[in-house]
């Protein structure tokens, strides 16, 4: 289990079972490359322990936003896009230990049905356990941070993004 102790008061810390994990590396294993297998089991296991918190604690109606288009999303980007009450969502989820940054590609910000109104910052730990989500951003805010032209995404650093995710319900 996680040690809180490491951890702000405002993230947000969700506990990973050995069989949700076991379940998203099954589910992650039809896609093409390496790379885009790892992106895909990252996903799969963020969307796995946030989803149903959403649901129990936000909006049981919340859901993905591309119920199977989301694994050819995950072959090119990174996120997972969800759709809650009025507002949407999109998780980018980093094994990283460095939370110094959240990097979105640029196509969650300048296609027009993909941009969502939050980003949020997710650190996927498998070995420790946990999901923790440690900030988000407004569409606005990363647009306004700066653009990578070379990996063709926006980023803020930690600093700029909010802290509190109860500030988003």
């Amino acid at each position: 289990t996680a040690n809180s102790t490491m951890f702000n008061p405002t993230d947000l810390v969700l506990e990973l079972d050995q069989a949700t994990i076991d379940r998203a590396w099954l589910q992650s294993q039809a896609t093409g490359s390496a790379s885009s297998r790892w992106q895909n089991y990252l996903n799969q296991v963020a969307l796995a322990v946030f989803l149903p918190w959403l649901q129990a604690e936000v909006d049981a109606t919340a859901k993905t936003q591309w119920q199977q288009a989301q694994v050819d999303v995950w072959e090119v980007v990174n996120g997972t896009a969800i759709a809650i009450k009025d507002a949407k969502l999109v998780l980018i989820p980093s094994e990283a230990d460095d939370l110094s940054e959240l990097r979105v590609a640029q196509e969650w910000l300048d296609i027009p049905n993909w941009s969502a109104d939050y980003y949020l910052a997710v650190q996927v730990n498998v070995d420790e356990g946990y999901v923790r989500v440690w900030g988000y951003a407004t569409h606005q805010q990363l647009k306004q941070g700066n653009f990578d032209a070379g990996d063709r995404t926006y980023s803020l650093t930690d600093d700029q993004l909010i802290g509190d995710l109860n500030a988003l319900w």
